[in-house]
């Protein structure tokens, strides 16, 4: 991971994002990408269940990247070199 703005987007969701607003995000973000597509397909009730289905993943998908990916984003943070902002 040498992007510098993807960890900055990783450290900005597991450790400044309240975790209670990280989840109501990826679950919504789940939602709307599913759930919009089948519902002009499938009708209302496909979104219902699929939207939901997605949403709760992607908010199992947050809870799995506290607990394995963002420990091991904040051990090797500082094998990284630093930033520079001048090029």
């Amino acid at each position: 991971m040498n992007n510098p703005s993807l960890i900055h987007l990783l450290e900005y969701i597991g450790h400044d994002m309240s975790p209670v607003w990280a989840v109501i995000a990826f679950f919504v973000f789940g939602y709307v990408i599913v759930g919009l597509p089948l519902h002009f397909r499938q009708g209302p009730a496909s979104r219902d269940v699929w939207g939901t289905a997605a949403g709760v993943t992607m908010a199992a998908v947050y809870a799995a990247f506290l607990v394995c990916v963002y420990p091991l984003l904040q051990h090797s943070l500082h094998l990284l070199p630093p930033i520079s902002m001048t090029h």
